[in-house]
């Protein structure tokens, strides 16, 4: 038991096995109103969840190998979920197959999953929302596909899916080298969802307007030369009526800058 002013926290395992767990998820799987938990573990074939409140393992999907991303919808039903796998830092060993996995009636059973793109290194999966014009899949690859370390020289494809079609749609190719990790969040208010990147390139805003993507470059990053420069992941908050956002410089770097 650890107290800290005056609140007990206790540890509760749910899982010990996950080999080379990578990401946790908190989503309502089955509609009770309690949120869940996937866990991604990039050394398992199974992509699986636990149920809130007993934390009973469920499989969602069997077969798949080097998992690094999934992203939940929450459409009011069961979610809808988007996976990325067979990732790796070489681009020419990276199939970076993006799936789409939908429940089947019954989410305690495997879901439908089905292969949307193939984008090597793909890395990052983000939903945003465009307000009108309804969600889609942000996909963040890590390097380009000409990319060699340790300078990733080679332009960043950063893309996105509308669902129904789930074409990929690109977004820029402006980002170079290493573009590790992104936010979205509704930057100015407007009802629709903006992109927060951090990159070699430091960090850029991408917004949607008018039917196209737009970016503006908010902060360098750390001045180091390439490849020691840049940012490595981005998030956003507000303290008052003053907006900022933190970034770790550079690339798993060991500065936080505000």
């Amino acid at each position: 038991m650890i107290a800290d002013a005056g609140l007990p926290f206790r540890e509760h395992l749910i899982a010990g096995d996950l080999k080379g767990g990578y990401q946790v998820v908190a989503v309502d799987m089955n509609r009770d109103g309690r949120p869940d938990l996937i866990a991604l573990a990039s050394g398992m074939n199974e992509l699986v969840w636990f149920e809130n409140p007993g934390w009973q393992r469920h499989v969602i999907a069997t077969g798949l190998s080097g998992m690094i991303n999934v992203a939940a919808a929450d459409t009011g039903g069961f979610p809808e979920l988007v996976l990325a796998s067979e990732f790796s830092m070489n681009p020419a060993k990276s199939a970076g197959i993006v799936w789409r996995l939908e429940c089947q009636g019954d989410p305690q059973r495997p879901w439908s999953i089905t292969e949307i793109d193939r984008l090597p290194t793909s890395h990052r999966l983000r939903w945003l929302s465009l307000g009108g014009a309804g969600k889609v899949v942000i996909n963040a690859p890590l390097v380009g596909g000409k990319a060699a370390p340790p300078e990733c020289r080679a332009p960043v494809p950063l893309v996105f899916y509308r669902p129904g079609s789930w074409k990929r749609e690109l977004i820029s190719e402006e980002l170079d080298g290493v573009l590790h990790g992104f936010t979205v969040l509704d930057w100015d208010g407007d009802g629709r969802e903006e992109i927060l990147t951090a990159s070699f390139r430091g960090v850029h805003l991408f917004r949607w307007s008018a039917g196209r993507w737009q970016s503006t470059r908010l902060a360098a990053g750390d001045p180091s030369p390439w490849p020691r420069c840049g940012a490595s992941d981005v998030a956003a908050g507000r303290l008052g009526k003053h907006r900022f956002f933190c970034a770790i410089e550079p690339w798993h770097g060991h500065q936080v800058t505000v």
